[in-house]
C-alpha cells in the first residue's frame, strides 16, 4: 500500500493533484479545501490511501493521518464509496465531522450532495462512538468525562457544553454545567 508520498506539486485541480516523486506523476485525488491551500510546484508530503478495484487504482490524499482515519471509516460504511467519503470529507471539517456524529445531527450530512436521509442515519449508527470526541477544548474534554461518570446522557452533556462561555476553569465549567442539567431537570419534573 502507499501510505504516503512526498515530491512536488506538478498540477492542481479542484479535486485532486498531480505530485511527482522522483520523475513520477501519481495522480492524487483531494477535498477542493485541500486543494485551494496548495502552491503549484510547493514541495508537500501527503499522507495517501491507495484503493484498489478490478478496473482501478486510485490514490486519495489528506491533510492529516487523521482525515484519512475518517476516509477509512466513512468508507467502511455501507453504500459509501472512496468518491463520496470524499464529498463528505470536502464538505466537513474533521472536527465538524467528529461533532456531527457525536451529537447525533443527521442535518448536517444530509445538506452534503449525495446524502439522503437513510444514508445519514446509517454514516450515525456506523461511526458512532468510532469517531472519538471532538469538543474544540482539554477543559471540554474533561469536564464531558465528569458529566458522563455522573451519569448525564452524552448527547444532553455535550449541548450543555456548547452553551458554555468560553475561557472557564475546569471546575467553574462543571459548576455551570451542573447548573444547567439541575435547571433543565427541574423543568422536566414541573
Amino acid at each position: 500500500m502507499i501510505s504516503s508520498l512526498t515530491g512536488t506539486i506538478s498540477q492542481i485541480g479542484l479535486d485532486g493533484i498531480e505530485l511527482r516523486v522522483g520523475g513520477v506523476g501519481y495522480w492524487i485525488a483531494i477535498t477542493t479545501r485541500h486543494s485551494l491551500k496548495l502552491k503549484l510546484e510547493g514541495e508537500l508530503s501527503i499522507p495517501t490511501k491507495l484503493i484498489v478495484r478490478e478496473d482501478d487504482l486510485s490514490l486519495f490524499g489528506f491533510e492529516s493521518p487523521g482525515e484519512r482515519d475518517l476516509f477509512e471509516l466513512l468508507c467502511s460504511v455501507s453504500g459509501i464509496g472512496p468518491k463520496l467519503a470524499m464529498v463528505v470529507l470536502s464538505g466537513l471539517e474533521p472536527s465538524q465531522l467528529r461533532n456531527a456524529v457525536n451529537n447525533n445531527d443527521e442535518a448536517v450530512f444530509r445538506a452534503i450532495s449525495g446524502i439522503g436521509p437513510k444514508t445519514a442515519k446509517l454514516i450515525l449508527i456506523s461511526l458512532s462512538g468510532k469517531v472519538g470526541l471532538s469538543t474544540a477544548s482539554p477543559q471540554n474534554e474533561n469536564v464531558l468525562a465528569a458529566l458522563l461518570q455522573l451519569g448525564t446522557d452524552e448527547v444532553r452533556a455535550r449541548a450543555i457544553l456548547r452553551d458554555l462561555p468560553q475561557g472557564l476553569s475546569d471546575s467553574e465549567a462543571l459548576k455551570a454545567a451542573l447548573g444547567k442539567l439541575g435547571s433543565a431537570k427541574l423543568v422536566e419534573n414541573a
